[in-house]
C-alpha cells in the first residue's frame, strides 16, 4: 500500500511543483529498398526484458544521468534539466532513505515494497518534470500496472495507455491535474528487468510535456557492458532452434552461399531455397550487394566479405523475387548478442524506429513458430507509406558472431508467410 502511494505521491509532487517487390501488381521495388534500408537501423535496447545485468542504480555525472541496469540515459545539459540530490529527494517526497553507494541498502528499501528515485530532474520555472523510480515486484508487468492504477485517486480520471519511450511503445499510464490556474498532464511509463521494475514518471503544464520528457531519455550505448553476466530468469519461452543449433559466440570461419541451378544454399546456415519450383527468379548478388561491389571486390574474395561485415555492414547472401512476392537472406556479424531471442528483441525495436524515421506508418511484433522444422522467435512487420502496405516476416540464425535475416515481403501478412516457408533444411 505504502508503495502504490508513494509512486501517485511523486507523481503528483513532481507535476504540482510545475507554475518487396510485394507482388506482381504492384510496383513497391524502391519501397521495399527503404524498408530494407530502414532495418538497418537496431537499437540495443531491449524493452520488458527477463534478462538484466547485475543490479544497480543509475548516477549523474557531470550533469548526464546514466543507468547501467535499464541501458538508459538523460543529458541534463541538452534538455536544460536540474538534477536533484538524494538529500532534496528525500526532504521533499520521503524517498530513498538509503544509500546509494551501498547497494545493499538500496536492496533493503525495495525488499520492503519502498521505492528508490534513481533520478528526478525539472526544467527552469518547473515547466516539465521526468523522474525515475525503481520498484520490486514479482508480478507481471499487466498487474502491476492495474494495481497501480487502481489506487490513483479517481479524480485525476486516470487510465491506461502506451507511452513511447526509445522508440518502443511501453505500457503506461495517464492522467491529469485540474489545478486553480491550470492543468497539469501526467504520464508513467513501466518497463521491467527481471524481478525489478522501472517506472518513469513525465509531466508539465502543456499536453505534449510528458512526451518531451520521454524524448529527453537515450540509450546508453554500452550494450557489452550491460550484455555481459545476463541472468536468464523464470522464462517461460520455447526453447528454440536458435537455442539449441547455435554455436558458442567465438568467431567461426564465414561461409557465403552459392546458387546454382536456380537453387540457393548456404551450409554455414543450413539453408536451401528452390527459386525454379517457387516460380521465382534470384537477383543477382553484384546488384544486391552494390555497395560491397564498389569497393572493386566480388563475394568469392571471402576475406573482403568478412572485412566488410566487420565493419557493421550487412551482406546479401540472397535476393529472390515473383509473383507470390520476395525473399532475401542478409549476413550480418554481431558479438555482442548471445541468442537470437535477444536480437528479435532488439529487432522489432529497431526496425519500427527506423522505418518511422523514414516517414512510415508501421506496426511490429515479436512471436514464435516454426521455421526448418524448429520452433523459434520471429518478428512481423507492416509498414505503410502513400498509401501502400507491405508485409514482412523475418526470422533469425545465429552461428558464431554471425546472424541471418531470412525476410519475406508479400503483399499481405498471410503470403508473407507462404513465402518464409518456402525455405527448406539443406541436408548434409
Amino acid at each position: 500500500m505504502k508503495r502504490i502511494f508513494k509512486i501517485s505521491v511523486i507523481g503528483l509532487m513532481a507535476v504540482s511543483m510545475l507554475s518487396v517487390s510485394a507482388c506482381g501488381k504492384k510496383n513497391s521495388e524502391d519501397f521495399e529498398t527503404k524498408v530494407e534500408a530502414a532495418k538497418k537501423e537496431e537499437s540495443n535496447y531491449v524493452v520488458d526484458s527477463d534478462t538484466y545485468k547485475e543490479f544497480s542504480v543509475g548516477k549523474v555525472e557531470n550533469g548526464i544521468y546514466t543507468n547501467k541496469m535499464f541501458n538508459i540515459k538523460v543529458n541534463g545539459k541538452e534538455n536544460d534539466y536540474n538534477f536533484e540530490n538524494d538529500d532534496s529527494i528525500k526532504n521533499q517526497f520521503g524517498f530513498n532513505d538509503s544509500d546509494r553507494s551501498d547497494i545493499d541498502s538500496v536492496k533493503e528499501v525495495l525488499d520492503k515494497g519502498d521505492a528508490f528515485v534513481d533520478m528526478y530532474a525539472t526544467t527552469p520555472k518547473n515547466k516539465r518534470a521526468v523522474s525515475v523510480m525503481i520498484l520490486k515486484s514479482d508480478s507481471d508487468l499487466d498487474t502491476f500496472l492495474e494495481k497501480q492504477l487502481a489506487k490513483l485517486d479517481t479524480s485525476l480520471g486516470a487510465s491506461k495507455t502506451t507511452v513511447n519511450v526509445l522508440g518502443k511503445e511501453v505500457k503506461g499510464i495517464r492522467y491529469t491535474i485540474n489545478g486553480k490556474d491550470s492543468k497539469v498532464y501526467q504520464k508513467l511509463a513501466f518497463i521491467r528487468r527481471g524481478e525489478y521494475i522501472m517506472v518513469i514518471l513525465s509531466g508539465g503544464i502543456y499536453a505534449a510535456a510528458p512526451q518531451t520528457g520521454f524524448d529527453s531519455i537515450e540509450i546508453l550505448d554500452d550494450k557489452e557492458e550491460v550484455e555481459s553476466a545476463e541472468i536468464k530468469a523464470n522464462s517461460n519461452e520455447t526453447k528454440s532452434t536458435a537455442e539449441s543449433v547455435e554455436t558458442s559466440g567465438e568467431d567461426v570461419e564465414l561461409q557465403i552461399g552459392e546458387i546454382d541451378s536456380d537453387v540457393y544454399t548456404n551450409k554455414m546456415f543450413g539453408l536451401k531455397f528452390d527459386a525454379k519450383s517457387n516460380n521465382m527468379t534470384f537477383v543477382s548478388k553484384k546488384e544486391a550487394n552494390k555497395n560491397f561491389y564498389d569497393t572493386g571486390k566480388e563475394e568469392s574474395d571471402i576475406t573482403a566479405v568478412k572485412e566488410y561485415l566487420d565493419k557493421g555492414k550487412k551482406f546479401s547472401d540472397m535476393y529472390v523475387t515473383g509473383e507470390k512476392g520476395s525473399v532475401s537472406v542478409m549476413i550480418k556479424k554481431e558479438e555482442n548478442i548471445k541468442d537470437t531471442d535477444t536480437y528479435a528483441n532488439r529487432a522489432v525495436v529497431g526496425i519500427k524506429q527506423g522505418m518511422e524515421r523514414m516517414g512510415m506508418e508501421v506496426e511490429t511484433q515479436k512471436g514464435s513458430g516454426e521455421f526448418l522444422g524448429e520452433i523459434m522467435p520471429y518478428v512481423t512487420v507492416s509498414a505503410t507509406e502513400n498509401g501502400e502496405t507491405i508485409y514482412q516476416k523475418i526470422v533469425f540464425l545465429k552461428v558464431g558472431n554471425y546472424v541471418a535475416e531470412i525476410t519475406s515481403y508479400a503483399e499481405s501478412e498471410e503470403k508473407a508467410s507462404e513465402c518464409i516457408d518456402m525455405f527448406t533444411k539443406l541436408e548434409e
